[in-house]
């Protein structure tokens, strides 16, 4: 397999179709720097897929479609099609040639075709996988590739030795597996998820639907003998409130007679009460005047004891104060002796001070001493000190001048050579400069005309198409909110049409028995009631409320549809229906007269419905006797003024039910059925407009959105054009400055060179000047050093021997002051004593004094506390005598009172005995009342009920009572139902739709988890299979590379040595890749210590290697040897001619070595700027220049 040619329109600098023809060996691809010619090797990357613009030297993808130059419009999309020769069948398509193409537009679109049919880059991509082709592959080697390779990390070097093991397709297919089988794994978390949702509520919902069909089933029989029994019940309730209102009226009358008797006794009763009262006051104030008295002796009584022990307490206070006055005068006498004592002690402190202040101030006159010798030798010791470091410090300066002089020199000769080329460089560099300036000028000047008139042009279009798009905008705003509408509606009749087809609010007995009749099973059936009345909306709530549970009865042709309808039930148990034969219902109109002038009648029940004339027997049945009302005062006018006799039922759904009760409350004016069907209609009706409406608005917004994307092109096909103008005067204006800095820059260039050598041709000269200079200094600093260091040692042991006795010195003084302090504070303690001691004496003068004064004190006090208790006795005599008068009245009045309490007590027995007869009455009130309450409550409750339960009243209910049903047996029956009900708990209605949803839903998701799972483990089987197949070829490929990478290194570099290290040996697959390498003579430890082309040599080496054991079918290779000097560029295309028997070369090159060594070269010219051009030649003349 090789390359048979390349073809490229549009590409980058290559705007016509051009196709270079390749031969076998080596093709080298020649030209000037910016030339095209790496065009080349970027067109072959580009078209094997390669993504990343900037490794295509661009900034977006777009730039790699020619932008057009002075002269030549941008072109609109870019080609390269490679035509490769498959002898071999290396790549999977069964034909001899194949085809690859890749097309990008400038709208972004882009296109991959093989062999003309359109295919994916996934497709591209999988072609050339393990071919060494490839965008990642070894096939194309760049300068920047060859640095990678070298100065990559060990882990990011593996992309080029897996594509030679042959393992990027199979790591392709592991991380496809990888990606499905995680894919898998989420699926199987969900799934078990959903699945265990649906396990959780799959048995509760079997018994839900169960529980929900025997709770229909029970309802229906329940609801037929409920209404029995509250029929039956209704009937005795009549009779029981009529007994009991007359016995209310006999109970009543008696009442009140006794209550007269009642008022009558106690008024009496008040008078006697009021007298006994009046005595009890009397006798009251008696008892407090002799409990006064009481008081009064009594506290007589505590003062004469509190006198006498007060006089006994101050005898007591005599004796302890006579034994105080003896003890003090012993105390005195102690503290004289004591005070002496002290006066001695304090004399011997004294002394002692003296002594330590005169053994202190020695010490202090030698310590001053000692410090003076010190300073002064310190500050000798200190200039020796200095000047010593003075001399290191110096003797290090004279050190780095001398070993750096070397190093300066060499440094400052390089620098000058430098210099040097780089002058010859600027001198060469400098010429054709003013013809590229006018140039560059008159295309600038051009392109300014052309741009204006294409920026007025372009502001004509913009305001034309921002009116346009105004009016589409207000045109598709309209569109938008009147299709919402129209979607809304539809939305909205759709959900109340599904109803309507389900029969949603229907019974299930109904809806059995008119699906039936829908599908043929039974004849006769016509429909509900609901269906085959239509009302007014303003009519429909009132209508509703008034037919009830009605609206779901069946009207049937004649008595045998309906026979079969009941028929049908019994046998499937369906439940119970009501129905309507034509034949059998006939119903009357209510006759009152007067009904058409009440204030808010509206009409009959049966004159607001609109219907066949053939049902006229079944509405009026239904509606003949129930009255419309505007409201529930109306309503109850009308009820009260014809006696109850009659149903009525207002336009809010309020009702006067026959026999006096009214229903009503809130109601849900969308749920009835009647509602629903007249909603619809209404809903129809609506959308018809609309729709109509839209056509002709989606009409007017088609024609505008036409205009304005006319215009929209034009504006950017306008754009474009100036967008591609724009761009040609900034490569205009950069071209210019670019000349502009060239031009400068060879005259700063040429003069800064000039002052650069001169100054380093004086630099050299200073630097040896110093360095002879430094050399003699060092050698006498030196001898000055050591003799330094010797005084150094004297003077420190000197001032070793004087801090020693400076320190001895400081601490007796300090042992000296610790000693004086302790004994100023033992003298200022036993002055404190002293004056204790005094202070004490003179207290017990003082109070020897005190005492005696006390002692005559309390004497007075008992004196005065012997009258106060002779007074006290006195008064005792004196309360006797008044007590004993007071005991006389209070036992006189006493007597009185007994004689009208005997009086009271007879009067409170007749009060007593009238009471009870009234109580009992009372009672008997009561229970007459709560039993007509109870009773008209329960009366009310069954109606309620009746009317709440089933949408049913009395009247109504009549017709479908059990005929001849003994009661007892059906309060049984009814009971045993409701328990059965009961019993089930609470009813989820919708389980049996929901259960089967959910089981259906659950098979299918476990069927498709175990699908999954499959999956799954035939998936971790692939990549298990996979790696172990990656791991067996990238160690066996790896070893051989290695083995071919030390042979072809020894020979580039004519010995040396160099390695392949894996970082990780166990870990192939994800292990790094190190390079050991030891050029001839060297020891390298890092690969950037080599030099540029050592390290350009090196990747080749390891290229080299690679193709020895994987060839590629062709490789481009753009100036990968740029960094050798000639003669290794010399081996390097020596060497390439070993691989050209296996692989085709096309080498992009500027050096000589590799143009002699090709076959064919192709020359790549600009001889119109920006715009390449190519010239083959079948060999290369002998005498090409390297550039």
């Amino acid at each position: 397999m090789y390359l048979k040619s390349l073809e490229l329109q549009g590409f980058k600098s290559f705007p016509d179709k051009v196709k270079l023809d390749f031969g076998k060996g080596i093709t080298a691809v020649v030209g000037p720097n910016g030339s095209g010619k790496s065009n080349i090797g970027d067109a072959v990357r580009w078209v094997l897929g390669e993504q990343s613009s900037k490794t295509l030297r661009g900034a977006k993808m777009e730039d790699v479609i020619f932008a057009g130059t002075q002269l030549r419009k941008p072109v609109g999309f870019a080609s390269v099609t490679l035509n490769i020769v498959n002898d071999k069948g290396l790549l999977n398509i069964d034909a001899p040639e194949v085809s690859v193409t890749r097309k990008l537009y400038r709208s972004g679109e882009s296109e991959y075709i093989i062999n003309g049919s359109q295919v994916r880059l996934k497709d591209v991509t999988e072609l050339f996988m393990d071919t060494g082709l490839g965008k990642d592959g070894y096939s194309i080697i760049g300068q920047g590739r060859v640095a990678e390779i070298v100065s990559s990390k060990s882990n990011e070097r593996r992309d080029i030795f897996e594509e030679a093991a042959g393992i990027s397709k199979f790591r392709y297919k592991k991380a496809e597996a990888q990606r499905r089988l995680t894919q898998a794994e989420d699926n199987i978390l969900r799934l078990t998820d959903i699945i265990s949702e649906l396990e959780s509520r799959v048995e509760p919902l079997r018994k839900q639907s169960e529980k929900a069909a025997q709770f229909i089933e029970l309802s229906d029989e329940k609801k037929s003998l409920e209404i029995t029994v509250w029929m039956h019940e209704l009937d005795e309730l009549r009779t029981r409130l009529n007994e009991l209102g007359e016995k209310v009226l006999i109970n009543a009358t008696e009442y009140n007679n006794t209550e007269t008797d009642i008022d009558r006794l106690e008024e009496e009763y008040r008078i006697v009460y009021k007298d006994i009262a009046a005595g009890n006051i009397r006798i009251e104030n008696l008892n407090n005047a002799v409990l006064e008295e009481e008081r009064s002796n009594t506290a007589i009584h505590s003062d004469i004891a509190v006198f006498k022990n007060d006089i006994e307490h101050c005898r007591k206070a005599i004796e302890d104060l006579e034994k105080q006055m003896e003890s003090a005068k012993l105390s005195d006498s102690e503290n004289r002796r004591l005070t002496e004592e002290k006066l001695e002690e304090i004399k011997r402190i004294e002394a002692d001070i003296l002594t330590t202040d005169r053994e202190y101030s020695d010490a202090e006159r030698e310590f001053a001493e000692a410090v003076g010798q010190q300073d002064g030798f310190e500050k000798e010791f200190s200039g020796h000190s200095e000047q010593l470091n003075k001399m290191y410090i110096r003797q290090s300066e004279l050190n780095i001048t001398v070993n750096t002089s070397d190093n300066m020199i060499k440094e400052a000769e390089e620098q000058k050579q430098a210099a040097e080329k780089q002058l010859e460089t600027i001198v060469s560099g400098a010429q054709n400069l003013d013809s590229e300036r006018k140039e560059v000028t008159d295309g600038l000047a051009l392109l300014a005309e052309k741009r204006d008139e294409q920026t007025n042009r372009i502001s004509g279009l913009n305001r034309l198409y921002a009116s346009k798009t105004e009016k589409l905008k207000a045109a598709e705003k309209e569109q938008n909110d009147l299709t919402m509408s129209v979607r809304e509606k539809e939305q909205k009749m759709r959900l109340l049409r599904d109803l309507e087809n389900s029969m949603e609010g229907f019974g299930h007995a109904v809806k059995q028995v008119l699906s039936a009749g829908k599908n043929g099973r039974i004849r006769g059936i016509i429909g509900s009631v609901a269906q085959i009345i239509s009302v007014p909306s303003e009519y429909s709530l009132a209508v509703e409320t008034a037919l009830g549970g009605a609206l779901q009865n069946i009207v049937t042709e004649n008595e045998d549809a309906a026979k079969r309808g009941i028929g049908l039930l019994k046998e499937t148990k369906g439940g119970r229906a009501t129905f309507l034969p034509i034949t059998s219902v006939k119903g009357n109109r209510l006759n009152e007269s007067g009904l058409d002038g009440c204030v808010g009648f509206v009409a009959l029940g049966c004159d607001i419905v609109t219907y066949d004339p053939k049902f006229t027997g079944i509405v009026n049945s239904l509606l003949g006797r129930t009255v419309i009302a505007e409201d529930i005062d109306c309503a109850g006018n009308i009820a009260k003024k014809y006696g109850y006799r009659f149903r009525i039922v207002t336009l809010d759904g309020q009702v006067v039910n026959a026999g006096g009760s009214f229903t009503g409350g809130s109601a849900n004016r969308s749920a009835g059925i009647l509602t629903r069907k007249n909603e619809i209609e209404k809903l129809n009706g609506e959308v018809t407009d609309l729709t109509g409406k839209l056509d002709e608005l989606k009409s007017r917004t088609a024609s505008l959105r036409a205009e304005t994307d006319k215009m929209r092109i034009d504006i950017e096909a306008a754009n474009d054009d100036l967008r591609a103008m724009d761009q040609d005067k900034i490569r205009f204006e950069s071209e210019l400055k670019r000349i502009e800095q060239v031009a400068e820059q060879s005259v700063n260039g040429r003069k800064n060179a000039e002052e650069t050598i001169a100054r380093f041709e004086k630099r050299l000269s200073d630097i040896r000047a110093a360095a002879e200079k430094a050399g003699a200094e060092l050698a006498r600093l030196c001898q000055e050093i050591s003799a330094a260091e010797e005084k150094s040692g004297e003077d420190k042991r000197i001032m070793d021997e004087l801090k020693s006795r400076r320190d001895s010195l400081s601490s007796k003084m300090s042992d000296m002051k610790i000693k004086k302090t302790a004994l100023e504070k033992d003298l200022e303690a036993v002055k404190e004593s002293i004056k204790a001691l005094e202070e004490q004496s003179r207290s017990i003068g003082d109070s020897s004094v005190k005492s005696a004064m006390a002692i005559e004190e309390q004497n007075r006090i008992i004196a005065e506390k012997n009258e106060l208790i002779a007074k006290r006795e006195k008064a005792l005599e004196s309360s006797g005598s008044r007590t004993e008068d007071i005991h006389r009245q209070i036992s006189l009045t006493q007597a009185e009172n007994l004689e009208k309490e005997r009086q009271s007590v007879e009067i409170r027995q007749k009060i007593k005995t009238l009471t009870d007869d009234k109580e009992k009455l009372g009672a008997e009130k009561t229970r007459l009342e709560e039993r007509r309450k109870t009773s008209q409550s329960a009366y009310d409750k069954i109606v309620s009920d009746m009317a709440e339960q089933y949408e049913l009243y009395p009247s109504e209910a009549a017709s479908l009572i059990i005929p001849d049903a003994d009661k007892g047996e059906i309060t049984a029956r009814l009971n045993t139902i409701k328990q059965k009900i009961r019993n089930l708990g609470t009813v989820n209605l919708s389980a049996i739709e929901e259960y089967k949803e959910v089981s259906e839903r659950y098979e299918f998701m476990s069927g498709q988890l175990s699908d999954i799972n499959s999956s799954k483990r035939e998936l971790e089987k692939l990549i298990d299979e996979l790696t172990e197949t990656m791991k067996t070829r990238f160690a066996e490929s790896f070893k051989e590379i290695n083995a071919n990478f030390k042979r072809i290194f020894t020979e580039l570099f004519g010995g040396g040595r160099a390695e392949l290290v894996l970082t990780d040996p166990d870990e192939v697959l994800e292990s790094g890749i190190e390079i050991n390498v030891a050029p001839p003579g060297k020891v390298i430890k890092n690969l950037s210590l080599l030099s540029g082309g050592e390290q350009a040599f090196v990747a080749i080496a390891i290229y080299f290697a690679i193709l020895k054991i994987k060839p590629a079918p062709f490789c481009i290779l753009d100036e990968i040897e740029a960094a050798l000097d000639d003669v290794n560029v010399s081996k390097y295309a020596h060497y390439l001619r070993n691989f050209t028997d296996t692989t085709q070369f096309i080498t992009v090159t500027h050096r000589r070595g590799t143009m002699e060594e090709a076959d064919v070269m192709y020359g790549v010219t600009m001889q119109e700027k920006g715009i390449s051009r190519l010239l083959k030649m079948e060999q290369p003349p002998a005498d090409i220049e390297a550039e």
